[in-house]
């Protein structure tokens, strides 16, 4: 009987010296993890938002481009044809992209979101001034762009023709397999 006793008084005493050693284990671990689970939700979030953003643009550029057709089936426009005619011979393609604003001679620059980091030592990067060099940058541009084919036109001169092949009035089986390309010059 003794030793029954024996045994249990060094059982429920290895059982508090256990619980003692163990006291403040868990805040110990949260304070550990607690920045690494701040940090992936941070990336999370941003990745999340840019992911969102994405396609939130991606449907009003493809709704812009459809409002723009109106139900024409002869695309690309002749706004469109004249734009290509800096570079390009052949046509067959209608394209809208979406831009934050347009700079300079009309180039799109695309909305901009931050990504926040732990770790970042550049307090003097804005959206419109990123890092240079090899430094990666803490911004992301978000682009979007749609499109729809068309017919294929052909630059003659200084006027676009509708391309067909030898006789009037049949198309081209090529016109139709490249129709979403554009030829340059």
């Amino acid at each position: 009987m003794r030793n029954i006793q024996r045994f249990q008084t060094m059982a429920v005493k290895n059982i508090k010296y256990r619980a003692l050693s163990e006291d403040g284990q868990a805040i110990f671990e949260l304070l550990i993890f607690l920045p690494i689970l701040v940090f992936l939700y941070t990336v999370i979030f941003n990745v999340g938002n840019s992911i969102n953003v994405s396609i939130n643009q991606q449907k009003a550029t493809r709704r812009f481009l459809y409002f723009l057709a109106k139900g024409n089936s002869y695309l690309p426009s002749s706004n469109d044809l004249n734009t290509f005619k800096s570079g390009f011979v052949r046509a067959g393609i209608s394209l809208v992209g979406y831009a934050d604003r347009l700079e300079g001679g009309q180039q799109p620059i695309a909305p901009c979101f931050k990504f926040n980091a732990l770790f970042t030592d550049s307090v003097d990067e804005d959206c419109e001034t990123p890092n240079s060099g090899d430094r990666s940058s803490s911004y992301v541009r978000v682009f979007s762009a749609y499109g729809i084919c068309g017919e294929n036109y052909s630059l003659q001169g200084n006027k676009w023709t509708v391309f067909h092949s030898g006789s009037p009035g049949e198309s081209d089986p090529k016109s139709k397999l490249l129709a979403c390309a554009v030829q340059p010059n």
